[in-house]
């Protein structure tokens, strides 16, 4: 594991601190949101912890860390937005996630012999973001884009889906 090298155990101690307390709420909150559309509160708390082990991550250099929270953000700012149902899916990459932050934050201590992998989970993570809601709006809308009006004949569309893929 590459921390900065000007990292003090001060600093590290007060690290593991925040990321005690911003797992927490992580715990609390994850499974709370499972199926609620309107848990923009739990959202939020789940949005702003994994914002902040990114950012303190960020500064000590470490970067599985820092990339996982990164995975996170963009998945939860989908939810956040609105555009992306917190489903099982979701919410079972956030606790996938939430494993392997305990992990990564274990091996601060630990320093295990070998790296940890974070790639699984945030190809996870991109996955469930990935996933369109529900409704299937998002993949009805991307059809609709590439079929082209919907007033043209089907064979000017079917034309015109090879134009826009070529």
């Amino acid at each position: 594991m590459n921390l900065d090298p000007d990292i003090t155990r001060e600093d590290l101690r007060v690290f593991l601190d925040e990321a005690d307390e911003q797992l927490q709420l992580l715990d609390e909150n994850i499974v709370a949101i499972e199926g609620q559309e309107n848990s923009s509160e739990g959202i939020q708390e789940i949005f702003r912890a994994a914002h902040t082990l990114k950012g303190s991550s960020a500064m000590l250099g470490y970067q599985e860390m820092t990339d996982l929270g990164h995975a996170m953000e963009t998945l939860l700012d989908k939810v956040r937005k609105g555009s992306l149902e917190p489903t099982s899916t979701v919410v079972d990459a956030l606790l996938a996630s939430l494993d392997l932050l305990r992990e990564l934050k274990d091996a601060l201590i630990d320093e295990p012999d070998e790296p940890i992998d974070v790639s699984e989970v945030v190809a996870q993570l991109n996955e469930a973001g990935d996933t369109p809601g529900e409704s299937g709006e998002s993949v009805q809308s991307e059809t609709a884009e590439l079929d082209g009006p919907a007033d043209l004949p089907p064979k000017n569309r079917s034309n015109s889906r090879v134009r826009v893929l070529e």
